[in-house]
Formats: C-alpha cells, sequence, structure tokens
C-alpha cells in the first residue's frame, strides 16, 4: 500500500515538474518571441527609414543633377547665342567700313551737306585756334567764290587771318591748321576714331540686328555731319 502511495506521489510530482518545465519553456518561448518581433519592427522601421533616406538623397541627387544639366545647357546657349551676335555684329561693321566713306563723299558733294560740314569744322577751330592765323588745306576744285565765303565765315569765328593751300589729292573734307593744332574735317580724320565710331554704330544698330537680319541703310543718318580731330605737331 505505502509502494502505491509512494508510487502515485512521484508521478504526481513528476507531472507537475513537466508542467512547470513546460511553462517556463512556453513563456521564454513568448519572451523570445516579443523580442524577435520587437527587434523585427525595429529592423523593418530602420529599413524604410533607409529607404526613404535613399529615395530622397536619389531625388535630391538628380535634382543636383538635372539642375547642372539645365545649367550648362544654358550656358551653351547663351555662349552660343553671344557668338552668333558677334558674328553679326562683325559682318555688319565690315559693310559699315566698305560703305561709310563712299557715304561721305557723296555727303560732300550736296551743296547743303558740305555747308553744314564746313560749319562744323569751323566751329570746332574757333573753340580751339579763335584768334590766330588759320592756314585752311582744301581740295584744288575749291573756287575763289567759295574760298572769300569761307574767310568771311571764318573771321566771324574767331579767325585772325586766313590763308589757303590748295590740294590735288586732297581727300573729301578739309584741314584747318593754326600754330600747330590741326582740325581735321577730311574723310580720313572723321573715320580715324574707329573703336568709337564702331560702338556708336553697334548702339544704333544692334536692337535692329535683334529683330531683322542686319541691313545697311542708305546712308549713316546717325553719324553727324562732320567731325574734328586735334592733333598737336612736334
Amino acid at each position: 500500500m505505502s509502494s502505491a502511495i509512494q508510487k502515485g506521489v512521484l508521478e504526481s510530482e513528476a507531472q507537475a515538474l513537466l508542467r512547470r518545465v513546460t511553462d517556463d519553456c512556453d513563456r521564454r518561448c513568448a519572451v523570445l518571441r516579443a523580442a524577435a518581433e520587437t527587434q523585427a519592427k525595429q529592423i523593418e522601421r530602420s529599413a524604410r527609414a533607409e529607404a526613404r533616406a535613399n529615395v530622397r538623397n536619389a531625388v535630391i541627387h538628380e535634382r543636383a543633377r538635372m539642375d547642372l544639366g539645365m545649367r550648362q545647357a544654358t550656358a551653351r546657349a547663351d555662349i552660343e547665342v553671344r557668338r552668333q551676335e558677334q558674328q553679326k555684329s562683325q559682318q555688319l561693321l565690315e559693310q559699315m567700313w566698305t560703305a561709310i566713306a563712299d557715304v561721305l563723299a557723296r555727303r560732300w558733294r550736296e551743296p547743303a551737306l558740305r555747308r553744314a560740314w564746313i560749319d562744323a569744322a569751323m566751329n570746332q577751330a574757333g573753340a580751339l585756334i579763335s584768334g590766330r592765323a588759320w592756314l585752311v588745306e582744301v581740295g584744288s576744285d575749291w573756287t575763289e567764290h567759295e574760298r572769300g565765303e569761307f574767310t568771311d565765315r571764318a573771321r566771324g569765328r574767331g579767325a585772325g587771318t586766313v590763308e589757303y593751300s590748295l590740294q590735288i589729292a586732297m581727300p573729301a573734307g578739309l584741314k584747318i591748321r593754326a600754330s600747330g593744332v590741326c582740325v581735321d574735317a577730311t574723310v580720313p580724320g572723321l573715320l580715324g576714331q574707329r573703336d568709337a565710331i564702331e560702338a556708336a554704330f553697334l548702339a544704333e544698330y544692334m536692337p535692329v540686328l535683334a529683330a531683322s537680319e542686319p541691313k545697311m541703310p542708305g546712308g549713316p543718318a546717325h553719324l553727324p555731319c562732320s567731325a574734328t580731330e586735334k592733333r598737336t605737331h612736334a
């Protein structure tokens, strides 16, 4: 009887121990599963955050690449536009220099324009060499009447005395000299300041270039009838 009781007690204890072991194993497994799930969620969150960051960085990089490409394309287009504008300007200047000397020579042959040209030269001379003896270099085609009329007008602008030097090969225009000063109102004298003439010409006609192909006008209406150049001779 005592053996049977003893055996029953041992079985009860064994079953209780087995339940404790099983329960403990279940608890440990639950803890491990919870930790694994937590870690998995953290890994998933980290992976998603990293993926979002990678996408943002990729978008930023692509935008920067596209912006750089756009800037480079814009710069190339600007360079090409400037190159074309410079080419057009150069072509227009070449046409202008080819035509301008003949245009001025034609203006010299027009009586009204010739008179205005001479007046401008005398005004400049009056401002520079008033009260001195003027030596006027003109073409040999100047008549005595023209010279007499010029003398009267020159004295009205302060000339002391007026003498003439008739030049056979004189270009269109005239020169007025006195005391080492020369007012050069010939065509070569008018065109001597090349940079200034080109700048004025392009400032006048670049708006036209922007709207249409460059065309040479019938005459340089923007240029004065005359200009003067002061030179001091050694």
